[in-house]
């Protein structure tokens, strides 16, 4: 019987069954080099070779770091000089190195010695050691996050104008994080990080409010995850008492197999004078020996299988009873409901408060959204009336429109918690039709320089330690060559990448980005999470199951961020990405805006720095496959590439991935829902990533 094999991105499934590893603690990053000898070198391949590998950089000397750099020695005047103060920066090792500068190579995670890097020139009232220092504090970074810190050393480097100190202030706001939560100061610090300072130009984002604690969204995700465990744990149960099965019949078919030969044995004894009979005898025993052989190291395969699956399941047992040990404390604090709006896009002024601008036009504006209730949904209104909901949490329905007309927003689920969410909707002062969208679009981005385009495309199916992926090659070389042909991207593409191919494509895009440039970074292939951290990891060929060593956090991609020069940057993985926030912090094009404000609100993005990841499907597992030679995500992503025109945005681009992929994945039985958002602490201004379609 064959055994046939799954794939799904960023597990290991065999007939069905999940196996995800789960790999706990800090990721090693120190990589010991051993030289040994070598014999037998007979060619100046070898030798090349060998001094290649000799002189290769450690992938680690490409990891971001916090870098003090010598003092600066300075004169004043004819005969005076002196030593400016060492300045902190962010860069990567090797590039610290050769600037002389000062790191601590081995102890990253230890807030204390971020601290010792920005705290004094923080101290002295520079802003962007200010918003450093207050990140220090809201990751914790081996202590407990201190967002009362956080929110003291953002205020101080906000009021500078700095940008990132203002969208990391905003989120605090946001999610109520050291301080009350407030939607309305969250999207003001966001509009001020974007750099919208036209009082015609809006600050329009989709919005999402949650009648929730962070404790609780812990809480459900706890719980998510305790569901994944029950069913692996129950695949894998399954899986041993199939190979049990399998093995029981290669066993036997190898002692019928023995006795055969011993039969053939006995017969070549007994007939030693009839030459033919006796060759025929001994060519079926050669035969009967190689079956023999063959059987033998079937088993022994098998046998190895089931023993990891064994040693798998025992340690998903293990840890499936310490999470509902977790669940069962927590399980009290059972998540509010929250509301996510979709359409209209809520924009923000200054001093204004939540708005939606309608054509004067329009007699109705049309409102879709998403409400939650885990604990049940009991009802939800608009205005009053009763809000029709399915079984999705999808609602859609039409508000009369007047001068100025207030829509308020309730949802109240089971345990009688109630979120709320109101709005104003008004005429809009610059509204035009949004059926030629597309050509204003166009027209309005003439003159506009948005900079050069570079991509990183990152495509793995081969993994000696992993399952072969069937399509990640095939959907990054598609992918590049649309990138390439259709908007002009200078594009690198590196398959079955190792470790230090992709720490080192990184690292050589530091010497090419300047601030004014786009960078889109591609990834398909493994990837995991760490239950209990979070934290999501992308599996370069060389990783291994049982050691972290080669692994490349998605925290570790976001430090590289920061080292980077280019003006936008977009990270697409086909894979799981941890660390984002939330979309309220990403602009989205009005299209009622007239021509005028269109290309001012187009420069404004163009000159406004972003950060941010569309992934296949957060931090959940994605399927390999469903989309004939693509993934689902990948057909998905190269389908609305192909079909952009003009300037088309990120978060449009998301919309189209988003319903393909989860209508996709749906028809086949599995779940997969795309997400869009900011990576957190990265540099993420509130600007947009906008492809520029040639032609």
């Amino acid at each position: 019987m064959k055994h046939c094999n799954q794939k799904i991105r960023g597990k290991t499934t065999y007939a069905g069954i999940s196996l995800k590893l789960l790999q706990h603690g800090l990721v090693a990053f120190a990589v010991t080099l051993m030289a040994g000898c070598v014999a037998g070198l007979n060619t100046s391949d070898d030798a090349a070779q060998i001094t290649e590998n000799a002189t290769k950089t450690s992938p680690d000397k490409f990891l971001p770091v916090d870098c003090l750099l010598p003092p600066q020695v300075r004169k004043l005047g004819a005969q005076m000089t002196y030593m400016a103060a060492r300045r902190p920066i962010k860069t990567t090792a090797q590039d610290c190195e050769i600037r002389g500068g000062e790191y601590v190579a081995y102890d990253r995670a230890d807030y204390r010695t971020a601290l010792q890097t920005w705290l004094e020139q923080a101290k002295q009232g520079d802003a962007e050691a200010q918003a450093y220092v207050g990140e220090i504090y809201e990751k914790g970074l081996g202590l407990p996050a201190d967002y009362k810190a956080a929110f003291t050393w953002y205020s101080r480097a906000a009021e500078q104008n700095n940008s990132r100190a203002q969208i990391n202030l905003g989120y605090l706001y946001e999610k109520g994080l050291g301080v009350p939560r407030d939607m309305l100061k969250a999207l003001n610090w966001y509009r001020r990080a974007s750099g919208i300072e036209d009082d015609h130009l809006d600050y329009s984002s989709n919005i999402e409010v949650k009648a929730t604690t962070l404790a609780q969204e812990k809480t459900e995700t706890l719980r998510q995850e305790v569901q994944r465990r029950e069913q692996q744990v129950q695949n894998l149960m399954a899986s041993v008492a199939d190979m049990q099965k399998q093995l029981q019949q290669r066993e036997n078919t190898l002692q019928d197999a023995q006795q055969r030969l011993a039969q053939l044995n006995k017969n070549m004894a007994q007939d030693t004078e009839n030459a033919a009979r006796l060759k025929e005898l001994k060519i079926a025993y050669a035969a009967q020996k190689k079956r023999i052989a063959q059987t033998q190291a079937a088993v022994a395969a098998l046998q190895s299988q089931m023993q990891r699956v064994q040693t798998q399941a025992t340690r998903q047992t293990n840890n499936l009873t310490t999470q509902r040990q977790m669940l069962a404390m927590q399980d009290q604090d059972i998540a509010g409901p929250s509301i996510e709006l979709f359409d209209p896009s809520i924009v923000i002024t200054r001093g204004s408060g939540p708005v939606v601008r309608v054509s004067p036009d329009n007699t109705t504006r049309p409102i879709k959204g998403k409400i939650t209730a885990p604990a049940g949904l009991k009802q939800a209104s608009v205005n009053g009336q009763p809000l029709s909901v399915n079984d999705e949490g999808i609602f859609q329905t039409n508000i009369p429109v007047g001068n100025k007309t207030q829509v308020a927003i309730l949802a109240t689920d089971k345990q009688n918690r109630t979120a709320r969410f109101s709005f104003m909707m008004e005429p809009g002062r610059h509204v035009v039709a949004q059926g030629n969208r597309i050509s204003r679009i166009g027209t309005a981005s003439k003159g506009v320089n948005f900079g050069r385009y570079f991509a990183l495309v990152i495509g793995n199916n081969d993994y000696p330690q992993f399952p072969t992926l069937e399509t990640a090659i095939n959907d990054a070389e598609h992918v590049a060559d649309v990138l390439q042909s259709d908007y002009g991207f200078n594009t690198k593409l590196i398959i079955n990448a190792d470790r230090y191919a992709i720490l080192s494509a990184l690292n050589d895009l530091r010497g090419q980005l300047t601030e004014t440039d786009n960078l889109l970074i591609y990834y398909a292939g493994h990837g995991e999470r760490d239950p209990e951290t979070l934290q999501g990891y992308w599996l370069p060929v060389d990783a291994e199951q049982e050691n972290t060593a080669n692994w490349i956090a998605n925290s570790t991609i976001s430090d590289l961020l920061n080292t980077l020069k280019a003006k936008h940057v977009l990270v697409v993985a086909d894979s799981c990405y941890s660390g984002s926030m939330t979309q309220s912090s990403v602009a989205r094009i009005d299209a009622q805006l007239d021509d005028e404000h269109l290309k001012k609100w187009l420069k404004v993005m163009a000159k406004t720095p972003s950060r941010t990841v569309l992934t296949s499907g957060g931090v959940s597992p994605v399927l390999d496959s469903g989309g004939g030679e693509h993934s689902v995500f990948a057909k998905a992503f190269i389908q609305e590439l192909k079909k952009g025109t003009s300037v088309i945005d990120a978060y449009k681009i998301y919309l189209g991935v988003s319903q393909q992929v989860k209508t996709e994945a749906a028809s086949i039985g599995f779940l997969q829902r795309p997400t869009y958002a900011p990576i957190r602490h990265t540099g993420h201004n509130g600007g947009e990533f906008l492809f520029v379609k040639e032609g």
